[in-house]
């Protein structure tokens, strides 16, 4: 009896494939420690932000520099904006016992693939009013003592580098958001 007897079956799925049990609970939880990481540092810096341009706004407008103090507030302001955005719109999503690990995950990509395109919107343009404030006013001041041509001299540099840094972390986010859509595509075909 050298003949299979299901050898029909077994060679209509030569591509069957299956992934090891407890794949997909890893590979979630590995993802959602990586958006509690990212949240934590996130949320870290965003405060450091609240602290320091607080204090820069309280302490110019103790000494009567009410356009310094609003554009520290901005600033300060952009920065509780974006820790709430986080933490609404970017923090894992508990698991639903209706919802297969798959659908979890799938969901999980999604979410983060779709604020991470979103992140000019959200993460950059709140501080741009304030970081605008506080170049022009800067500027402003030295031109009093030194001259416009001065003033430019010394702000256009770290405008430009505030620019790039800007259009580097909008680039960054939307390759990590393609990444995570090549992940979305290879569970989809899976």
């Amino acid at each position: 009896m050298t003949d299979k007897p299901f050898s029909f079956w077994t060679s209509q799925n030569t591509a069957a494939s299956f992934s090891e049990p407890g794949a997909c609970q890893a590979r979630a939880t590995a993802f959602e420690k990586k958006i509690r990481r990212r949240n934590v540092i996130e949320f870290a810096a965003g405060g450091l932000v609240i602290v320091l341009f607080g204090a820069m706004a309280i302490m110019a407008a103790s000494v009567g520099e009410w356009l310094f103090a609003a554009a520290g507030l901005a600033i300060g302001i952009a920065a509780i904006f974006v820790i709430a955005k986080l933490h609404r719109d970017g923090s894992a999503q508990p698991r639903v016992p209706e919802q297969t690990c798959r659908e979890h995950l799938r969901a999980q990509l999604v979410r983060q693939r779709d604020l991470l395109r979103s992140v000019p919107m959200w993460y950059l343009a709140p501080f741009v009013p304030g970081l605008l404030g506080f170049y022009l006013v800067v500027t402003a001041k030295v031109a009093e003592v030194q001259g416009w041509t001065v003033a430019i001299d010394g702000v256009w540099l770290k405008v430009t580098g505030t620019a790039a840094f800007f259009v580097f972390v909008g680039w960054l986010n939307l390759y990590a958001a393609k990444k995570i859509d090549r992940e979305i595509g290879a569970l989809d075909r899976a």
